[in-house]
């Protein structure tokens, strides 16, 4: 039985040139705001047309990896990072292949646990006296789901902000875009507590400093507020959450 191969499609020249420029970013050749030169010296260095650079610079600003300016002081230059462009693009993709709330969960719970743990470690006094303040706010807003669901959402945007780890603050942004509607969906007034009563419990191993009691205190936590959909019932006494 004879085998059928498909037919080799020779790559464009202005992919090929997207794919030096992005390999130079990883390979830490160019870094942010580095000038990457003309659509002229692109092309003669390249060995191509003027168009076919025009084309690849087109692709990799449309995907944020760089700046065109025109006029005198114009030219071609590695974007500034932007985490926010990045997580709505890949709450988008994820969305679009199909990323359900099982999934979310799933990723939110391993993420937060880390990011709890590294906040503990990282948290500034600023963090920590936000991170106080949320709380307040929380307790005077146990009546209103909307309201401490957005409140709730902030705390744990806190958190991951304390991590000081960029990969895993956009992960959870965008995630977190793809929950959105629904943070506010099962935040009952009696949920709100227990919620806040976890909350409590890891707020004060991050200010403790205690990396191992915050992650275990955010891994359980995410489970049941999220994982198993708030389930309405009281948590297991922990020494944190006395």
């Amino acid at each position: 039985m004879s085998t059928t191969w498909e037919r080799i499609r020779q790559v464009r020249a202005s992919d090929e040139i997207v794919h030096q420029i992005r390999r130079a970013i990883f390979d830490g050749q160019l870094r942010a705001g580095d000038a990457v030169g003309s659509e002229n010296h692109l092309a003669e260095q390249f060995g191509v047309s003027r168009n076919t650079v025009r084309d690849a610079l087109r692709a990799l600003e449309a995907t944020g990896v760089v700046e065109i300016r025109n006029g005198v002081k114009g030219g071609v230059r590695v974007a500034q990072p932007d985490p926010d462009r990045f997580a709505s693009g890949l709450a988008i993709q994820l969305k679009l292949v199909g990323v359900d709330a099982t999934d979310v969960a799933g990723a939110q719970l391993g993420l937060e646990w880390v990011a709890a743990e590294l906040a503990a470690a990282n948290a500034t006094p600023e963090d920590l006296g936000e991170l106080a303040a949320l709380l307040i706010q929380s307790e005077q807003l146990v009546e209103n789901a909307a309201a401490f669901a957005e409140v709730s959402q902030a705390f744990h945007d806190v958190v991951a902000r304390a991590s000081d780890n960029q990969a895993i603050i956009s992960s959870l942004r965008a995630l977190g875009e793809l929950v959105g509607a629904s943070r506010a969906q099962h935040a009952t007034p009696s949920v709100a507590r227990v919620v806040l009563g976890h909350h409590r419990g890891i707020y004060k191993a991050i200010a403790a400093r205690d990396s191992d009691a915050a992650g275990q205190l955010m891994r359980r936590h995410v489970g049941l507020t999220r994982a198993s959909g708030l389930r309405d019932r009281p948590p297991a006494r922990k020494p944190w959450l006395a």
